[in-house]
């Protein structure tokens, strides 16, 4: 009887491990993919919206559009995109992701918030950032 009761909390506590187990490493495998399409996407958005401004020939739309706290930065300090800007850049979708993830019903707060900021910087036109 000692052995049978043995043998099946042994059983109970390798049944209860590895389903704990199979359950991390399929939460760990869904993080991994999570943050490799959060660098990718960051990757293509600063891509297009580079390559849109054009070396400062081209247009400013997508950026604002796109990353408005730092053309926001850059407009009222005048002191064009220098590194602080860039840095909100990078992380600015990163940022979202995480909040996405953790506080998913802040979705809409977090729309808003970026719409009213591309609107603000949309109507905050000067002759470096024009369009």
């Amino acid at each position: 009887k000692i052995l049978a009761d043995f043998l099946f909390g042994f059983y109970l506590l390798n049944y209860v491990l590895n389903h704990a187990t199979n359950h991390i490493q399929q939460r760990y495998h869904t993080f991994e993919m999570k943050i490799g399409t959060t660098i990718l996407i960051t990757f293509i958005l600063l891509v297009i919206v580079v390559f849109a401004m054009g070396g400062g020939h081209g247009t400013y739309l997508p950026a604002k559009v796109v990353y408005p706290f730092t053309m926001l930065i850059a407009i009222l300090t005048k002191n064009g995109i220098g590194i602080l800007p860039t840095i909100i850049a990078i992380i600015q979708i990163p940022i979202y992701a995480l909040i996405l993830t953790k506080k998913p019903k802040w979705k809409f707060y977090l729309i808003g918030i970026h719409i009213i900021s591309a609107i603000i910087c949309l109507n905050l036109t000067t002759e470096t950032f024009s369009g």
